[in-house]
């Protein structure tokens, strides 16, 4: 089943919008790594950031939501983090949004397709 939803980043611990720039003024989001237990990968044999991951889990509803939701989406956390905070403190961690099924428009997933009869032919007495 493919999904589609989003994902409210604000959400996140200490999340803001800032605009960076004096000329070109970028609006930008701004999530601190430590405070989100955010994952940071560098370069090979470098301090240089590769890629950083938020790791995340998607649940099924028990049953759809009003809107079609059929999934939510809330963060996961490493063994670290999750020790070393209570445990009101991971309760109250929000759900970053909702999922529901993508309904395609541009093609069908099955179609009845014409039944056609085919007369035998005649065999060929010849051997190949």
């Amino acid at each position: 089943m493919d999904l589609q939803g989003s994902i409210d980043l604000l959400k996140l611990t200490n999340a803001c919008v800032a605009t960076l720039g004096k000329t070109t003024k970028k609006r930008c989001v701004v999530i601190p790594i430590d405070d989100n237990d955010l994952s940071v990968k560098n370069e090979d044999n470098s301090t240089k950031p590769r890629s950083v991951y938020l790791g995340v889990n998607v649940w099924e509803r028990q049953q759809p939501s009003q809107y079609g939701h059929t999934h939510y989406i809330k963060q996961s956390f490493s063994k670290a983090y999750r020790e070393a905070h209570t445990e009101d403190e991971m309760k109250n961690k929000p759900f970053f949004g909702d999922m529901k099924p993508i309904l395609r428009q541009n093609g069908a997933t099955s179609f009845d397709a014409p039944v056609v009869e085919m007369e035998q032919q005649e065999k060929d007495d010849l051997p190949f």
